[in-house]
């Protein structure tokens, strides 16, 4: 069973068909929310809550399977992460995604708080003051990602997490294709 999650060497085209999978499957899932919230009650509505789990673990499971993945092709991390972040520039200020804008946010949240616990523990592997203030960074901003979607929904707060999720994202994405969290850090002299 643990061979599934193993560090894999894929490819550059199955590194980007697994990307999409992953992200595929969450919008899938996130999108057909109406069957157990069909009022929009959202956060605070228990089904919505429930409903939400498994997005929750294929955004943390794929963002994991995406990063193991592609230790050969790292530049895919770096291309997701920022494609991340583009999502949210679109969604959150031009409306791009038009009446798909709520099954967006439901999907990038997920790929978010993934992509923030790989964020944190690759930083903290690497290292350093710079690494740990990193990694507690990420980890802070998961957090407040994960409280304010799950939780609270608290309108005034999103126009700070947005700016927030794009320039983590952004972070994240230039420093991505330099670090393996499968590998211990190498000492280069």
């Amino acid at each position: 069973m643990l061979n599934l999650i193993q560090p894999r060497d894929l490819k550059p085209i199955p590194a980007l068909a697994v990307t999409a999978f992953v992200a595929l499957a969450i919008f899938a899932w996130t999108e057909r929310t109406d069957l157990v919230d069909p009022d929009g009650k959202s956060v605070p509505y228990l089904p919505w809550k429930l409903w939400q789990i498994p997005a929750l673990l294929m955004g943390f499971g794929g963002a994991w399977w995406i990063w193991l993945s592609t230790r050969e092709v790292p530049w895919v991390r770096s291309l997701a992460l920022a494609t991340l972040s583009l999502v949210v520039l679109a969604n959150a200020y031009p409306g791009v995604f038009g009446s798909y804008t709520g099954d967006v946010w439901k999907t990038i949240n997920p790929l978010f708080l993934g992509s923030s616990s790989v964020a944190a523990v690759a930083l903290w592997r690497a290292g350093g003051a710079a690494g740990r203030a990193g990694a507690l960074i990420s980890a802070a901003a998961g957090v407040a990602v994960f409280a304010n979607a799950y939780f609270f929904n608290n309108s005034d707060f999103w126009p700070v997490l947005d700016p927030v999720r794009m320039l983590a994202s952004m972070a994240w994405a230039a420093g991505a294709a330099q670090a393996n969290v499968s590998a211990p850090a190498i000492s280069r002299r």
